[in-house]
């Protein structure tokens, strides 16, 4: 339930993540006019960009920091 996301910062879990992949379905559902063309091809191509449309927003927390004398990532001090 909502429960196991309420502790999740508001960045981690934006709607935002997902406009890639959806632009590609209605990209597909544009070309072919066809439903289950968009649901197999455009369906594949949301899957496979959903991870790269995370990057923008996981991309500093790569980030070199320095806590305490140590050096840490910033996923690391997360």
């Amino acid at each position: 339930g909502f429960y196991w996301w309420s502790h999740y910062p508001l960045n981690f879990v934006t709607p935002g993540i997902m406009l890639p992949g959806a632009l590609m379905l209605d990209f597909t559902m544009y070309l072919t006019r066809n439903w289950l063309v968009t649901a197999l091809v455009g369906g594949g191509f949301f899957g496979l960009l959903f991870y790269p449309g995370n990057w923008p927003i996981f991309g500093p927390t790569h980030l070199p920091i320095v806590v305490e004398g140590t050096l840490l990532s910033m996923a690391d001090y997360m």
